[in-house]
Parts: structure tokens; sequence; C-alpha cells
């Protein structure tokens, strides 16, 4: 074997390895995203979470969803209408606190935790219209 032929086949495992390690990890992190959060929030119905996520609600997210929660706001309505959620839970959990920055959402990580997205979210699913989409299949 020349050395170009050895050095080609170290090439082309080097290559299959490491994308061997990226399918792998593509493969692993959709998994644990898809499994981060449940499907249906834990605090739906509760009477106690609904009153403190309307309270969170009316603190951080009136602003640019409205008072009424349908995305018109002082701002104008470019937010989203969060009556019509149709994403799931986990995606509302995930939207939150990841933000959507392009969309003009901010994070709210580091300041709401999980429980309180909760609590909003058990709020929000009061004012759901039909056809809106809270729980997972």
């Amino acid at each position: 074997m020349t050395v170009y032929f050895r050095r080609q086949c170290l090439f082309a495992l080097a290559f299959a390895v490491v994308v061997a390690i990226g399918l792998t990890w593509l493969t692993t992190t959709a998994v644990q995203a898809e499994d981060a959060y449940p499907k249906a929030n834990p605090f739906v119905g509760q009477e106690e979470h609904i009153q403190e996520g309307a309270r969170l609600y009316f603190k951080w997210c009136v602003q640019c969803h409205g008072r009424h929660a349908d995305g018109v706001s002082r701002f104008g309505d470019y937010a989203a209408d969060l009556r019509k959620f149709w994403r799931g839970y986990p995606e509302f959990v995930r939207i939150t606190l990841e933000g959507r920055v392009k969309k003009r959402m901010p994070p709210w990580g580091g300041v709401l935790d999980e429980d309180e997205i909760a609590q909003i979210g058990t709020y929000l699913e009061t004012l759901a219209l039909p056809g809106a989409k809270w729980v997972l299949d």
C-alpha cells in the first residue's frame, strides 16, 4: 500500500466516525428534547395554580400578549394569540424558556422557573379557544 492510499483510508475512516458520532448526538438530543417536559401541564385545573398563573401572566406576559392573551397589546398585535396555542405543553415550556428571538419573544429561562411557567400555562388553558392544543397525543 502506498502512503497516499493509507492517508485516504484513514481520512475515510475518520470521516465515518465523525458522521456516526454526529448522528448519534442528533438522535439522542431529539429524544431528550421530546422527553424533557411532560406531555400535559401537571397543574391543569388546580385553582391555586390558575390564580398564581394569572398573577404571573399579568406581571410578565401581558405587556406583549395583551390583557386577553390574544396577542393585542399597546405595542400592536404582533405577539402570538395564546388562546389558540396549538403546539402542546412541552413546546410551550421550551418556547417560554428559550424564547423565539426572531419573532421578538425573549427567553424567560432564568427569570421564570418551570413551575411558574406551568402556572402561567394553567391560567392560559382556562382561556383556550376551541382548537387549541395543550396536551400532546
